[in-house]
C-alpha cells in the first residue's frame, strides 16, 4: 500500500514588531531575559541576601532551561539528574552543585 501524501501547512514566522493604531509593538521572548548573564547574577545574589530560597530556585531553573539542560550538564560535569533535582520546585541543591552551576555562567558567557 502506498503512503498517502498529506499538505503541510508552512509555519508562520513572527514579526518582530508591528504597528497598531499608531503604536509599536514588539514579540515578547520570555527566555530572553535568561540570556543576559549579568542580570541573572545580579537577581541571584539579591535573592540569596534577601533569603529567598523560592525565588533563587527560580530563577536558576529558569536559567538552566534557557541554556539547554543538557548543555549545563556538558559544562558543569553534573549528570541531569543531580541538576534536574537542584532546580526542581521541592529541590535542595547542594553548594557545591550551586557553585558549579553558577561558574557554568562564565562559560557560557
Amino acid at each position: 500500500m502506498d503512503k498517502k501524501k498529506t499538505l503541510k501547512k508552512p509555519k508562520q514566522q513572527l514579526k518582530k514588531s508591528m504597528v497598531v493604531n499608531g503604536i509599536r509593538l514588539q514579540t515578547h521572548d520570555p527566555i530572553a531575559i535568561f540570556k543576559r548573564h549579568k542580570e541573572i547574577k545580579k537577581a541571584l545574589s539579591e535573592a540569596l541576601i534577601e533569603g529567598d530560597k523560592e525565588a533563587f530556585v527560580e530563577i536558576l531553573s529558569g536559567y538552566v532551561r534557557a541554556h539547554n539542560i543538557l548543555e549545563v550538564c556538558r559544562r558543569t560535569g553534573l549528570s541531569r539528574t543531580v541538576v534536574y533535582e537542584a532546580i526542581s520546585e521541592g529541590g535542595n541543591p547542594s553548594l557545591d552543585t550551586l557553585c558549579k552551576i553558577m561558574v557554568s555562567f562564565e562559560k557560557a558567557a
